[in-house]
């Protein structure tokens, strides 16, 4: 079963990518996975996992992956917060210690999903995004993990917030744009929490590739609680970014 799932998948993504197709030119697909390692991904990582040099300016905030394209930020919109995609080396359990408001680096697992970097994406204030700089593509897939600061305050409750409610849930929306047109392509969902419990452990895979072509990705997070806003940190963590483009063959 396990591998007819697998194979099931595959024929789904390749028929997906087929169906988002235009044109008519012969192309192949070229494939890129931004893992965010080496050393430049090294220089980019906050050794503070508080965060504090991203806020006072001593790393870059922006990164470009120069094999796909992808692009990521960091924004500062009011003084002592960051929003965005920040690279980090982080990780604990031990959401006591490491999962207090200050500990925004903290990605909720034992390592990487490969090698030892990653990013960990705040939509606290605004929508964070991803974009291709070069051409457009598909996203074929990212793996998800949470943070130690949000799983200790969506679980546990802090002084702002109590626990996430047992029939709430909180999952990220991601929308798709193509050539700097308003216009959503498509969305996609990945639940973080549900019914009051997370809804995964560890690395998750995420596929994307049902947005169709695309050169930025915008991320919110969702919550189904009563209230105006989502109290609960907009934190999660991602590695492992899978980017196709296509190659036209003349």
């Amino acid at each position: 079963m396990l591998k007819l799932k697998h194979i099931t998948t595959l024929i789904t993504a390749i028929a997906i990518l087929t169906a988002c197709s235009s044109g008519g030119r012969t192309y192949k697909n070229k494939r890129y996975i931004c893992d965010f390692e080496g050393n430049y991904w090294n220089s980019l990582v906050d050794s503070d996992p508080n965060g504090a040099n991203l806020l006072n300016g001593t790393i870059p905030t922006s990164w470009c992956d120069d094999k796909s394209g992808l692009t990521g930020e960091v924004s500062q919109p009011y003084n002592g917060y960051w929003e965005g995609v920040a690279l980090s080396n982080h990780c604990s359990k031990d959401w006591e210690n490491d999962g207090q408001p200050n500990d925004q680096l903290y990605a909720y697992v034992d390592k990487a999903f490969s090698g030892k970097n990653f990013v960990i994406c705040n939509a606290f204030m605004n929508s964070p995004f991803l974009a291709l700089k070069n051409k457009s593509g598909f996203i074929g897939s990212m793996n998800i993990a949470l943070t130690t600061y949000s799983y200790n305050a969506t679980m546990n409750g802090n002084h702002i917030t109590p626990a996430l409610g047992a029939s709430e849930s909180i999952w990220i929306e991601a929308k798709g744009y193509i050539n700097g047109s308003d216009e959503v392509q498509a969305t996609a969902e990945f639940f973080l929490y549900e019914n009051g419990k997370p809804a995964f452990e560890g690395w998750k895979k995420w596929y994307l590739t049902s947005m169709c072509e695309i050169d930025k990705i915008v991320f919110e997070i969702k919550w189904d609680g009563e209230g105006e806003y989502n109290p609960y940190p907009a934190y999660f963590a991602i590695d492992d970014i899978e980017v196709i483009q296509k190659e036209y063959i003349e």
